[in-house]
């Protein structure tokens, strides 16, 4: 299970998504030539953040995350200055590529802004009450994630890419899929 990664001024490479997400990361970074404790993340051709560097279990597997045969552009990510009141704050996501695409760069921008907005809203609401989870940051991040397919045209459920040729949702069941097609046949008579 291997997916393509584009970097630098049109080059590519194939890493295996059969590994921890912590692995990956390492590789990415030693192949791209970045010091190994460099923020980086992953995102989609269409500028979808996958937020491997906000994952809890570093130990997870990256298939978990990542669709085998996909192509990922690698994003440096940009926090605030350590040591300083914004140290934990989202300033930037830079895709390390010679020549991004116009709205990989304007989707990127748009998921930083709404995830540092979120971030605000989280700190301000819990004003003592308990510190922040992962969770409910990677929950903000599906609702970004899920405002971007929208913006490019697709629902929640195309985003991972399972529809058939009529832009239907694929039927993961035999049953299910005859039950469709049955009716799909009625609807025609």
């Amino acid at each position: 299970m291997f997916i393509c990664i584009k970097y630098g001024d049109q080059r590519q490479l194939l890493a295996n998504i059969n590994c921890s997400v912590l692995l990956l990361m390492h590789y990415l970074r030693d192949k791209v030539g970045l010091h190994r404790t460099d923020p980086i993340d992953l995102c989609e051709e269409n500028g979808t953040l996958k937020l491997l560097f906000l994952v809890k279990i570093p130990e997870d597997s990256a298939s978990k995350f990542l669709t085998p045969r996909m192509t990922y552009y690698i994003c440096k990510v940009e926090r605030g200055a350590p040591g300083s009141k914004h140290e934990h704050s989202f300033r930037a996501f830079h895709p390390m590529y010679k020549h991004p695409p116009i709205e990989l760069l304007d989707s990127l921008r748009n998921q930083c802004d709404f995830l540092e907005k979120n971030r605000l809203k989280i700190l301000k609401s819990s004003d003592g009450k308990k510190p922040i989870t992962m969770e409910s940051i990677l929950s903000c991040m599906a609702a970004a994630n899920q405002m971007v397919g929208k913006i490019a045209g697709k629902s929640g459920a195309t985003s991972s890419g399972n529809l058939d040729e009529e832009g239907q949702p694929r039927k993961t069941t035999t049953a299910a899929r005859t039950r469709w097609e049955t009716s799909k046949k009625d609807k025609h008579r």
